[in-house]
């Protein structure tokens, strides 16, 4: 077997690309023939010294950075380069035996790969991190509204929704965009398998799939091991990890925070920093901490507040949170809201009522109830997520079954 990774950039730059990145690695180490095919570099260090793994650059611009719009514009839609250097790369690829494994082309590669590598007789599975094989904004949320879209991916309502988060000349480009990921390159309908990360983001992309679509769930795996717990009891720092973006909605954290006079601590960074620190300027804003530098802040933490207001896909930071024994308040519109046993390990809440959330946080004040969260929390890490090992047997097993069809 051989594999072909297609990701946006040849490094790190969000949970989705973490996973792509870590995939073509274990791939890699456990003596299988894969390329990591990109459009944006530059590429990690890191990579270059695996056995087994190649890595493909084209040194492109994502869409947003390239500072000539034409070319964003029509690339974003049909990347005509990169097109045809996976043509020339899939020359030397027997069909038979080579799975193309999808995880982001929205940013940089666009939906023509998958159209090429089709149209060439490969097996296309395509990992779901997102809502974008949908919904044109990805997200199934209204940027302008600040809340989720219950419109039909595609149909004249949305169409006519101006849920962009630049403008509405924006939104239509999105739109045509999805018109040839869905027409053109046959996404959905004309892939071969789907990876959902979740029950919650399965559910809601399921109406947009075939009815006879071979879809397996694949949790994103949690390479964290602790092995004793945060002593989140003896703490008072509630805290944010995460892109500090609307849809995260890290400001309805940082004003209940501010109103209960509570030390709020964010760890991420985006668009609504300067706002955050407008409307609570005692709060701490790490800006993103390395992976390794952020065990001794996860040490003075007592609580995890995820008031996401879209769906989101999985929430893996709750697990992750999980793995040290602090407990999560979690908006109950979240796909994170499936790792909460409410009362147990976590607390639910109803999505953006700062109340609802005030009344959670109040009550993980109480030391002895947060306690018993942290235990739990840390408890069921276990059974919240896959190790590396087990994720890596469900991918291979993703893969052979798709080879056999």
């Amino acid at each position: 077997m051989k594999v072909i990774i297609l990701n946006d950039f040849a490094f790190v730059n969000g949970g989705a690309g973490q996973v792509a990145i870590d995939t073509a690695v274990m791939l890699a180490k456990r003596g299988i023939d894969t390329c990591l095919f990109t459009a944006v570099g530059s590429v990690e260090q890191r990579l270059l010294q695996v056995e087994n793994l190649r890595v493909v650059c084209l040194g492109q611009y994502d869409i947003l950075h390239d500072t000539n719009r034409l070319r964003s514009v029509v690339q974003g839609i049909w990347n005509r380069k990169a097109e045809k250097a996976l043509s020339k790369l899939l020359i030397n690829y027997d069909a038979k035996d080579t799975i193309i494994h999808v995880h982001t082309c929205q940013k940089a590669l666009s939906s023509s790969c998958v159209w090429r590598a089709k149209r060439m007789g490969f097996k296309v599975i395509y990992h779901m991190h997102d809502y974008g094989i949908a919904c044109p904004n990805l997200g199934f949320y209204n940027y302008r509204s600040r809340a989720i879209c219950k419109q039909r991916a595609m149909s004249g309502g949305c169409l006519l929704s101006n849920c962009d988060v630049r403008h509405y000349t924006h939104k239509i480009w999105r739109y045509v965009r999805q018109l040839v990921q869905n027409y053109i390159a046959q996404i959905p309908q004309g892939l071969d398998g789907y990876i959902a990360v979740s029950e919650f983001s399965y559910k809601i992309l399921k109406p947009y799939l075939a009815g006879d679509a071979f879809v397996r769930i694949v949790p994103n795996p949690c390479p964290i091991h602790v092995k004793e717990r945060v002593l989140v009891e003896k703490n008072t720092a509630f805290i944010f990890v995460g892109r500090l973006s609307p849809e995260k909605n890290p400001m309805l954290f940082a004003k209940c925070a501010k109103h209960m006079r509570v030390p709020a601590v964010f760890i991420g960074d985006g668009t609504e920093a300067a706002a955050i620190k407008s409307a609570n300027p005692e709060a701490i804003l790490y800006g993103w901490i390395p992976r390794e530098d952020l065990h001794a802040v996860l040490q003075n933490a007592r609580c995890l507040v995820f008031p996401s207001a879209w769906y989101e896909t999985q929430g893996l930071v709750v697990a992750e949170m999980a793995a040290y024994g602090i407990p999560a308040i979690v908006s109950n519109t979240s796909a994170a809201s499936d790792y909460i046993k409410d009362g147990n390990n976590g607390l639910l809440f109803e999505s953006d009522n700062e109340r609802a959330l005030e009344s959670c946080m109040n009550r993980m004040m109480n030391d002895s109830y947060v306690a018993q969260m942290g235990a739990c929390a840390f408890e069921s890490f276990q059974t919240m997520v896959p190790t590396n090992e087990e994720y890596m047997e469900n991918i291979l097993e993703v893969y052979q079954e798709v080879l056999r069809v």
